[in-house]
């Protein structure tokens, strides 16, 4: 959060300006404007995400309805899972999520725990404490899950987790203590949430209406963020089939080779750049031979004319003046180094940005190579 509000105090953002988030992600943008009093839009194409910020975005809840349902839930759930074999429930999606893959994730005690809980939140009638309730809930099963995301997604089955029940009493107790905190406050600002790639975003938004953008995209880094959300988007029922999690890839920035599909073609338009050609032909030069990574030079041309069309679609949105800022780190891959700062800098400045120019936030260790790479923020002004 420390970033985000030091940016909108440095650039002196005034109450109802509008901040647009291109990769809303779990909302750390948009709870930073609300404190602030600006206006927020953010967009995610993975509908969990949107969901997730939204929720951290209302903070207009009855705390004493909240501990109430909480009080009510907790006696029924300690009650019934004993008998748990004996009660009529929806198994939502221990029915849709493909067994082999929810045998990955959880264990067939931590399923029964989770679905029963399920059951009891879906009985909520305030829709604020329930979606609340129901974000408790996925985090919590997500952390006593098998999975470890280091970065990719492995499972270890062996793992001691600690217990899922505890968990969720731990965040709902959390997250009590934080609305209590946040409602001091009078005054926040309003955000709103489009489940969509920002690269439709001028379907939803005015020309010269944006006063300030700032995100920090995907990295060209074969991470794939649906396989990472998998879990969550099955328990809170926004996929009932791989074919749902498909349509939800295709409309992902493409910083994995699982995102790209026969019909993407996002590369033509990184293809006028020469750092992004050399940077291909030399992980080509580095895969041709090898049975697997062949994929990446497309990869890495798809994830540039991605977000080359980012920039592109936010140049006419944004007022004069106004500033975008991205926090992104150059990669390396198969040991090609790939400086992904400057060549959004080049790609910024040809759709007609200008003071393009970068900063450095912090050094981080390349997985894989041991090699420093910088993250910083890349800074473009209309």
């Amino acid at each position: 959060y420390s970033l985000i509000e030091e940016k909108i105090i440095e650039y002196k953002l005034k109450p109802e300006s509008l901040i647009v988030e291109p990769f809303a992600g779990s909302g750390t943008t948009l709870i930073s404007a609300n404190l602030f009093q600006c206006n927020s839009v953010g967009f995610d194409a993975n509908p969990l995400m949107t969901f997730i910020s939204e929720v951290k975005t209302t903070w207009d809840i009855d705390l004493v309805l909240y501990k109430k349902e909480i009080s009510n839930i907790s006696k029924r759930f300690v009650k019934e899972i004993h008998n748990f074999d004996k009660l009529q429930l929806d198994l939502g999606f221990i029915n849709v999520m493909p067994k082999k893959e929810i045998n990955q994730w959880l264990s067939s005690a931590l399923q029964k725990e989770v679905i029963l809980l399920k059951n009891l939140i879906d009985e909520i009638k305030n829709k604020k404490i329930k979606n609340l309730l129901l974000i408790a809930l996925s985090k919590s099963c997500f952390d006593a899950s098998y999975v470890s995301l280091c970065p990719g997604t492995t499972f270890y089955p062996f793992r001691e987790k600690e217990e899922f029940w505890d968990l969720f009493t731990k965040k709902v107790i959390s997250i009590y203590n934080d609305l209590k905190h946040v409602q001091k406050h009078n005054h926040y600002g309003k955000s709103e949430l489009i489940t969509d790639t920002c690269l439709n975003a001028r379907k939803y938004l005015k020309p010269e209406s944006i006063d300030f953008i700032i995100t920090s995209p995907p990295y060209p880094n074969d991470l794939e963020y649906t396989r990472q959300t998998r879990l969550e988007l099955y328990l809170l029922d926004f996929v009932k089939s791989m074919d749902d999690v498909q349509q939800i890839k295709r409309k992902m920035v493409k910083g994995s080779t699982k995102l790209i599909f026969k019909e993407s073609n996002s590369e033509t338009y990184a293809m006028k750049f020469e750092d992004v050609k050399i940077v291909s032909n030399k992980i080509y030069e580095q895969t041709k031979d090898k049975n697997w990574g062949f994929d990446y030079p497309r990869m890495v041309r798809e994830y540039f004319g991605d977000m080359y069309l980012c920039m592109l679609e936010f140049h006419s949105l944004m007022k004069k003046d106004a500033n975008f800022l991205q926090v992104v780190g150059d990669q390396t891959i198969k040991g090609v180094y790939i400086p992904v700062c400057d060549i959004l800098i080049k790609m910024a400045q040809e759709i007609g940005y200008r003071n393009c120019r970068k900063e450095l936030f912090r050094m981080r260790r390349s997985t894989g190579h041991n090699v420093l790479l910088p993250e910083e923020i890349v800074i473009i002004q209309k």
